[in-house]
């Protein structure tokens, strides 16, 4: 794994390589879209490729944040003749759209009808489809949903990001809360974002100022969570919802809910609906649609 992580999480047969030129600090601090940024991305992918003489490059999302390592990647794949493939996750933004090496790729993939589509439009090229999984060995759950005796908890599992509608799920359980219905909410509180305009913090400000405002103290946990702790939760939830408010590209955690056992309350949008089908492995609600998630 080729990164640019300065402590990427260990897993057993992966060994890392760490390249300074993809570090997203650096690249945030303007030191991108330079002749001396691509020169050195060159130089550095080359003296990795060169020692692991790699039969297959796979890349992920390569068209975000700097086009340079991808540049690299693609003039490397034609010196040294190893296959580039790579896929796609979203479709914007597309810093390559100058210079769209991915059309001259080994392969192109996307990750739900939505995405492939969006490609097609927005891109003009037609990745393969190659939905995402989940491991359901890691997601399984020993409790059922709704066994405990005690308060229904309700999960929201997402980064604090506006488009992530959790300002949507506090206004659901404002509703059930004014129904008498008992519930508690967790939602998932993490700073591994590349949160460059400052999102993720005036975001989060304004979800403690609405649980406030809306009374929800005592009903509401915002958990610092890694990916470790993820089965963890659902073990704990009785109920999954992810009420995102833009055009989701697939969204891993229904996946994850009904592989743990977990109903899952999701938004009509992007490509949710290709994985949560309305009465038959979850329901949708419109976007925004407290009422309707309540």
């Amino acid at each position: 794994v080729l990164t640019g992580e300065l402590a990427p999480e260990q897993r057993l047969g992966v060994t890392h390589v760490r390249s300074k030129v993809l570090d997203l600090r650096r690249i945030r601090a303007g030191s991108g879209a330079t002749a001396s940024y691509r020169q050195a991305a060159l130089r550095d992918m080359q003296h990795v490729l060169t020692s692991v003489q790699p039969d297959v490059v796979h890349g992920h999302n390569l068209h975000h944040f700097e086009a340079a390592p991808a540049l690299a990647l693609g003039e490397l794949s034609c010196r040294q003749g190893f296959g580039m493939y790579h896929t796609f996750h979203e479709t914007w933004p597309d810093l390559l759209h100058q210079e769209p090496v991915y059309h001259g790729w080994a392969g192109n993939y996307a990750v739900s009808r939505h995405v492939r589509d969006e490609c097609g439009s927005r891109l003009g090229i037609w990745p393969s489809l190659r939905p995402l999984g989940v491991d359901t060995t890691r997601f399984r759950t020993r409790r059922l949903a709704f066994s405990g005796g005690g308060v229904p908890v309700i999960l929201h599992q997402a980064r604090l990001l506006p488009w992530k509608g959790v300002h949507v799920s506090l206004r659901m359980l404002s509703l059930l809360a004014a129904r008498g219905v008992p519930a508690q909410l967790i939602l998932t509180d993490t700073a591994r974002i590349a949160d460059w305009d400052g999102e993720l913090s005036t975001y989060r400000a304004s979800i403690l100022d609405l649980i406030n405002a809306l009374g929800l103290g005592g009903r509401v946990e915002l958990r610092a969570v890694s990916y470790r702790d993820m089965p963890g939760l659902y073990e704990e939830a009785d109920v999954v919802i992810y009420p995102t408010i833009a055009a989701e590209p697939l969204g891993l955690v229904p996946l994850e809910a009904m592989s743990s056992r977990r109903p899952v309350v999701a938004s009509r949008c992007g490509g949710i609906p290709e994985t949560v089908m309305d009465g038959i492995t979850g329901w949708l609600v419109d976007p925004g649609a407290a009422e309707a998630l309540a």
